[in-house]
């Protein structure tokens, strides 16, 4: 998954994503310094039995793992990888503040 975040500030402390006109993922980052686009990746992820298959592979070639990101990264350069667009909104607990403005301001699900 994919959502739009404008802060570069919030930028750098997730995944960032660059995607096509198809949802394809043409490039991911943790982390980085200078985000290359306005996309990011919350954990949320889909794995087909063959992708899960590979994480082996994965760790030899070098991939990390101290992120699930990182297999999605790796993944992304070697097979088609895409990220749908999230809906609606999402919240962040990081931090223990970010955890009280949570319990402070989320309503529940509103149909």
């Amino acid at each position: 998954m994919r959502y739009y975040e404008p802060s570069e500030k919030k930028l750098q402390k997730c995944g960032v994503l660059e995607v096509d006109e198809n949802d394809l993922i043409t490039g991911m980052e943790e982390k980085p310094a200078v985000p290359r686009s306005n996309w990011c990746c919350p954990p949320f992820y889909y794995y087909t039995g063959d992708d899960a298959q590979r994480f082996g592979e994965a760790i030899k070639a070098g991939c990390g793992t101290d992120a699930p990101g990182s297999f999605i990264a790796w993944l992304s350069r070697v097979s088609p990888v895409h990220a749908m667009k999230m809906p609606g909104s999402r919240y962040d607990v990081g931090n223990l503040e970010s955890y009280e403005l949570i319990k402070r301001n989320y309503k529940g699900i509103i149909k």
